[in-house]
């Protein structure tokens, strides 16, 4: 990549110029070259005043450094464009992998689903648990990113699939899970695990109609605590230790010790949340250790 060298500091004259963006997106090519993560606009105000001795606007480091990090990653709306391309050539180089790439009414990207074969082949020796979540992207598209992983016999994680969606939506999980389905068939040993997202709940329940379905026990602890006023990290953890007991008699006899203690927290899970979606002892399905979504 071809480097601008910056002007000189101060003209023949003495008198200071301000710094060209040309010149901040240089400083940031040489001293964070091949980096993602480049200091903040503010960070490289005062970056080029010490290294140059001249005045920068925010607004022109802010633009410099979006403009270096393209440089880096590229385009979004040409990595888009060549999508297709890069799809074809997975399939290809990696045999039984399964892509889907959806677009909308005006031609334009939708939905993305990418399971590499060898995953889809390992997921026969793992644990019939698949763990389901999303993020937030933080780029200029937006969107949510989807993840779906298992775990090996010796509680490694194994990534399964993931997705590109405009949002934790009904259509959009319903689309997820129905491409899944054709890769991973519906059984009545399979179990997912994810929080209470209530589109994501739903769609569970329409496509994979034999499955079993386990709620995160990290999530809920965190809408339990909210009920009461103090001690809610005591609150929660409890909660997390009692969703955890394998027996029956045990689980009973500490969550009556929790309903006396916390009455809110427990009028709230027995309103709101079936016990046999959060209780390991009263779960339809074998979850193994898995009692959390936080792996994916």
């Amino acid at each position: 990549m071809k480097m601008h060298s910056c002007p000189h500091a101060t003209s023949s004259t003495g008198v200071k110029r301000k710094v060209t963006p040309r010149c901040v997106a240089a400083i940031v090519h040489k001293d964070y070259l091949g980096l993602y993560e480049t200091p903040t606009a503010k960070t490289l105000v005062g970056l080029v005043e010490r290294k140059l001795g001249v005045e920068v606007s925010y607004t022109t480091c802010l633009r410099r450094k979006n403009q270096a990090v393209a440089d880096l990653r590229g385009d979004p709306e040409k990595g888009y464009k060549i999508l297709p391309s890069y799809l074809y050539m997975s399939e290809k180089v990696n045999p039984d992998t399964k892509t889907s790439l959806l677009l909308d009414e005006h031609n334009q990207f939708k939905y993305l689903f990418v399971t590499l074969g060898a995953s889809i082949k390992g997921f026969e020796y793992m644990r019939r648990v698949i763990t389901v979540d999303a993020t937030f992207l933080k780029t200029v598209e937006g969107g949510c990113l989807v993840i779906a992983t298992a775990q090996d016999p010796n509680l490694h994680h194994y990534p399964i699939a993931f997705a590109v969606v405009d949002g934790e939506k009904k259509e959009s999980w319903n689309w997820f899970f129905t491409t899944l389905k054709t890769v991973i068939p519906d059984s009545t040993e399979l179990v997912f695990v994810s929080d209470r997202n209530a589109s994501l709940v739903k769609a569970v329940a329409e496509v994979y109609l034999m499955s079993k379905h386990g709620y995160c026990i990290w999530h809920l602890s965190h809408n339990v605590k909210v009920h009461v006023r103090q001690g809610r990290d005591e609150v929660a953890q409890q909660f997390r230790k009692i969703a955890c007991l394998y027996s029956e008699a045990e689980f009973e006899n500490h969550y009556e010790d929790y309903r006396e203690r916390y009455p809110s927290c427990a009028r709230y899970l027995d309103k709101s949340v079936d016990v046999k979606n959060w209780a390991k002892c009263h779960f339809p399905g074998a979850r193994y250790n898995i009692d959390t979504s936080n792996c994916a």
